[in-house]
């Protein structure tokens, strides 16, 4: 009892004298691990990290008072969870914690080949990793060598069924009656079914968007109805567009964003207001406004860059369109009670400032027609 007494100390003392470089570990392979996954082509839920409380630490010598022998046994002391949103991600993610850290692989897991079928939510990769050997030799690394941590990889499925088993106790099947594990195996399958459906809408989303490119591209759907893919594709190759954003991008001194759902969304209602709903009827709008469009834009963003130094990002690959909308009402519907009904149904300005935009796009449709 002594010996086992006297090793828990050790380890603890060992804990409390390390405790600020295992922080700074910690911090450190957190950054590296984001800066990592930010040049990725996709993104993760969440990135968390822990590390191991005392009290934490001694719950688990008490519960296993033999197996360490020093604080270096221990491997999870600093803790690393990255939360994919596609399962599928899980094993992308994986690679590139093997490509850039060194692998412990006897404490290293798969759990998602060595659960039970009804265990869903802890079918994530473990593994317990060391910096490389590239990054210790650098200067500020160097302290961190013989350090390691574990880094868990999970979908938000996987982790959402996960933290309900830990809030609900169920740890094991003797926690819990044999009719409610039924139930837990139930919810397991359609968790499962979930996270496969989700990657293959996403996997159909890509090789839709890939599709309608072609098909755009060599105009073979000219009848094909707008959607958010559709209207994307467009806005990257119609040339009337693509030359109207760039015109945008020069007055403003920025670089567009991407076209985000809910801008397609806006996109969509606007060019339905003036019935346009189809491929075709882009391209022909687009052709049809673009001059009048260039002109309306330059009216509104003649000194946007003098007047916004300080902003960045401001507007999406939307906006030609959003101009070609403008030029389309003044060119077809240039009265105050059209310009009014225009804005009001697809929600642009405030209350406030309504009035003045109805007047400045009235006499700037005076204008365009003379």
């Amino acid at each position: 009892m002594e010996e086992k007494t006297s090793k828990k100390h050790i380890i603890l003392e060992e804990y409390d004298d390390n405790i600020r470089l295992y922080q700074c570990f910690l911090d450190e392979i957190e950054h590296q691990i984001k800066s990592i996954l930010q040049t990725s082509d996709f993104t993760v839920n969440a990135i968390t990290s822990r590390l191991k409380s005392r009290e934490s630490l001694l719950g688990k010598l008490k519960r296993k008072p033999n197996k360490y022998s020093n604080l270096s046994d221990i491997t999870d002391i600093v803790g690393i969870r990255i939360i994919t949103y596609f399962s599928e991600d899980v094993d992308k993610i994986s690679d590139i914690v093997e490509n850039e850290f060194e692998i412990d692989r006897v404490n290293s897991i798969d759990r998602r080949e060595s659960m039970e079928p009804d265990r869903f939510g802890y079918c994530s990769v473990h593994y317990v990793v060391e910096m490389s050997k590239q990054r210790l030799a650098l200067r500020e690394c160097a302290r961190y060598r013989n350090l390691k941590c574990e880094i868990q990889i999970r979908s938000v499925l996987q982790h959402a069924w996960a933290e309900i088993e830990h809030d609900i106790g169920y740890k094991s099947e003797s926690t819990i009656p044999k009719e409610m594990r039924r139930n837990f195996s139930r919810i397991a399958g359609l968790l499962e079914i979930a996270d496969k459906e989700f990657n293959d809408i996403r996997k159909n989303l890509f090789e839709y968007r890939n599709t309608m490119q072609i098909e755009i591209e060599n105009k073979t759907i000219p009848d094909k109805e707008l959607d958010a893919v559709v209207l994307e594709v467009l806005i990257t190759q119609n040339p009337d567009i693509v030359k109207l954003n760039s015109y945008i991008e020069n007055l403003i001194g920025e670089r567009l964003e991407q076209i985000n759902d809910d801008c397609a969304q806006h996109t969509i209602k606007r060019l339905e207001w003036f019935g346009i709903k189809t491929v075709s009827e882009v391209m022909n709008f687009a052709s049809k406004y673009y001059d009048t469009a260039k002109t309306i834009a330059n009216k509104y963003l003649a000194n946007y860059k003098d007047n916004n130094k300080e902003s960045e990002g401001s507007f999406c690959t939307d906006i030609g369109i959003f101009y070609l909308c403008y030029s389309m009402l003044l060119k077809e519907h240039c009265d105050k009670e059209s310009i009014s009904k225009y804005l009001y149904d697809t929600n642009i300005g405030n209350k406030e400032k309504l009035n003045e935009i109805i007047d400045k796009l009235y006499n700037w449709g005076l204008e365009i027609n003379i």
